[in-house]
């Protein structure tokens, strides 16, 4: 997945490897690609039905959040953040994921993109009473990224986005390397590392958010492999497991090593979903258009 290039590359750039100063100017660039990236795919998407799917993101919501935080408090030694983060799906990844397999306007996309969305601004909430007093505001100022996506919802209600070539090479080869790039700058993973903390948060992660995911899928009426689908897609952290991470660390609710751990669990679980989510001929995988009547 392109992505994990750009923040890998970013990785390299920062303290881990060659440890060049970000320029300002950078920060402030990648910033606003980042907005206008999830504007934009906002924009794109059309959320049908929700009120008659109600039951199915209630129950979905319940295994892909609330079960791996509860979980993970009690299994990562009852620290509130670290069960946060095992809650987390990360929105940006989930829709460049979808665009790169061409399932963007699927119902699995859909269905996807609503459940990250809940699973991502949920922690985010919850974490404005975790900061200490002076670092909420830097929290609003920095995640005004991710509601940039909620504002191309809206607008999305009311006029339909002509998505064109240009625009789509737009979004994938300038707005978002630029984006990953300066998020991937920002982390320090070799001097951070520890190989306990890195495997105890990936098996917790792993596990208790694949598994939320498809029971509760499955209970909620979805297919086998649409529920597989899910768990893979939500059960990827990528970019909003790194900010979330970099705040929690700043405010000294995690220590160096959790930090590193949790940047490197949501680059794998995201490189995890990149061979296992197929375009196949299957009903969450065809056009909202085309299944709008039995969907």
């Amino acid at each position: 997945m392109k992505f994990v290039a750009w923040i890998v590359l970013g990785i390299f750039l920062g303290p881990s490897l060659f440890n060049l100063n970000m320029p300002s100017w950078f920060s402030l660039v990648s910033q606003a690609a980042g907005g206008v990236f999830l504007f934009f795919a906002g924009w794109e998407m059309r959320f049908l039905n929700l009120k008659k799917d109600a039951r199915f993101y209630a129950l979905v919501f319940i295994g892909s959040f609330i079960i791996p935080c509860v979980l993970g408090y009690f299994l990562l030694g009852q620290k509130m953040f670290l069960a946060l983060a095992m809650g987390i799906s990360a929105l940006p990844v989930a829709i460049q994921l979808l665009k790169e397999k061409g399932l963007y306007g699927t119902l699995l996309a859909k269905r996807t993109i609503t459940l990250a969305s809940l699973c991502d601004i949920c922690p985010w909430l919850i974490l404005i009473f975790l900061l200490p007093q002076q670092d909420v505001k830097a929290w609003i100022i920095s995640h005004w990224v991710v509601l940039a996506f909620f504002v191309g919802l809206v607008i999305g209600r009311f006029k339909t986005l002509q998505t064109t070539s240009g625009l789509l090479h737009f979004q994938m080869w300038v707005l978002a390397p630029v984006f990953f790039v300066g998020l991937g700058w920002k982390v320090d993973i070799v001097n951070l590392f520890s190989l306990p903390v890195f495997l105890s948060l990936l098996a917790v992660a792993i596990v208790t958010k694949s598994l939320g995911t498809y029971i509760f899928s499955r209970w909620a009426g979805e297919s086998h492999q649409g529920a597989m689908d899910l768990s893979i897609l939500l059960n990827a952290r990528g970019a909003m497991e790194v900010l979330a991470a970099h705040f929690a660390y700043r405010a000294g609710l995690i220590d160096g090593a959790s930090f590193a751990g949790l940047v490197l669990v949501g680059i794998i679980t995201s490189l995890m979903a990149v061979p296992l989510v197929r375009k196949t001929k299957a009903p969450h995988l065809e056009s909202i258009d085309n299944c709008a009547e039995h969907c």
